[in-house]
């Protein structure tokens, strides 16, 4: 007699194909469209609903692509890389509208600001080497580079989508963007590699090299660590309701309770399907299902809260690099490590 649970198919709508690692993937805002960059320096815009390439950069940045970001109107695309340079691409008609020294010879990270902030604009943020930069919608400079004591690890618009954060290895700095000055300073004794604010606020987490996630209430300040991970913890995600954290750090996908007092003394829900280490994590924008993917190639769809947590599997040909899913929760994207660019459905 089988009892295993029937898990629900996966249909694969469309392929497309970088020459070499992904390094990035973004849905436009309003979903229509589906923007991925490679170490090679490529970057390509599809039509999300047929797969078709759009737009395709061969050499968006010498030496590789590590960044791309859609402004919230929908109509440019910033890209950054390792020449040392960002870039703000026309999606209509695939047009470089303006190009930039990025302070640093790497360029790792772009945000853009989800509310206009003052008189400048929906603001990207650019994080190069240890300094930050604004830039207006038009990509113009809004001031002078922001320094911090270390590289910069991530960055992102917090509390709304007005506030910026920043992390390094040392601690992550909450800042007025238009004073530049810390609202809130968490330092940590625990090399962080990234962070993760829940979408209430009152939540930071960061994923760290020792393997262990660093938990601070940002309410009181007070802190709670959970360790023991079996390799660094470079993936986190937050459910939309600011309950529930998935973290990777090994190749299972644990899943914490933040309600009330919060994750510490609790025991998380681990997910198990990969057979090797967790490489990407995102929980749908508008739903509850929670995907994740592995250097093993294999992708999962879960209901971490259900009975039956895992609601479906598939598998592509090399390692995922990325899984994001659309605005609306529909389709997933997921990235491969030989330049798979896939879009699936969950049946």
């Amino acid at each position: 007699m089988n009892l295993s649970p029937k898990l629900r198919s996966i249909l694969f709508t469309w392929h497309g194909k970088l020459d070499d690692f992904i390094t990035g993937v973004a849905w436009s805002p309003d979903g229509k469209q589906l923007a991925a960059a490679s170490v090679s320096g490529q970057v390509a815009i599809y039509d999300a609903a047929q797969g078709r390439a759009i737009h395709l950069f061969e050499q968006a940045h010498a030496d590789g692509t590590d960044a791309l970001a859609w402004r919230p109107d929908g109509k440019a695309l910033a890209t950054a890389g390792r020449d040392g340079t960002w870039k703000l691409w026309e999606a209509a008609e695939g047009k470089a509208l303006v190009e930039h020294e990025a302070g640093a010879l790497w360029a790792e990270h772009l945000a853009w600001s989800a509310k206009p902030i003052g008189e400048h604009g929906h603001l990207l943020a650019l994080g190069a080497g240890n300094k930050v930069t604004l830039w207006n919608e038009a990509g113009s400079p809004v001031d002078k580079p922001m320094p911090f004591p270390r590289t910069v690890a991530e960055i992102a618009w917090i509390l709304g989508g007005a506030t910026l954060a920043v992390a390094t290895s040392v601690g992550v700095s909450v800042r007025d963007p238009l004073t530049g000055e810390d609202e809130q300073h968490f330092k940590s004794n625990d090399p962080i590699l990234n962070m993760a604010f829940s979408p209430s606020g009152k939540w930071l987490m960061t994923g760290n090299q020792d393997c262990s996630v660093h938990v601070w209430n940002t309410d009181n300040g007070s802190e709670m660590h959970m360790r023991g991970y079996a390799a660094k913890v470079r993936q986190l995600a937050w459910h939309r309701g600011s309950r529930w954290l998935a973290a990777g750090g090994g190749d299972a996908v644990s899943v914490w309770d933040c309600s009330g007092r919060g994750p510490e003394g609790r025991t998380p829900t681990v997910l198990e399907s990969h057979t090797d280490q967790v490489s990407a994590l995102h929980y749908q924008p508008e739903g509850d299902w929670l995907a994740s993917g592995a250097r093993d190639g294999s992708i999962a769809v879960w209901s971490p809260t259900q009975r039956q947590q895992l609601i479906s599997r598939a598998k592509i040909s090399s390692g995922v690099t990325r899984v994001a899913w659309s605005p609306d929760g529909k389709l997933l994207a997921v990235t491969g490590e030989e330049g798979e660019v896939q879009v699936l459905s969950v049946e």
